[in-house]
């Protein structure tokens, strides 16, 4: 266990300890945010994929009445 007692005797290991515990928390913080982007760019691509083929089914629509 990381006290005051080890930062007395030994100060580099202590500080060490703290950088492993200051990247393990980052980490753990850098997934669960790439997960909550994950779920917001497959909304977004689900929503622009729908737009898309609205659209492309009206440039058909469109070339049809044209070339009728």
């Amino acid at each position: 266990m990381m006290d005051f007692k080890q930062l007395g005797k030994n100060p580099v290991q202590y500080l060490l300890g703290v950088c492993i515990v200051v990247i393990g928390y980052l980490y753990n913080d850098m997934r669960t945010d790439m997960a909550a982007q994950k779920l917001y760019f497959l909304t977004e691509i689900a929503a622009l994929k729908q737009e898309n083929k609205e659209l492309r089914e009206a440039y058909v629509e469109l070339a049809q009445s044209i070339r009728d």
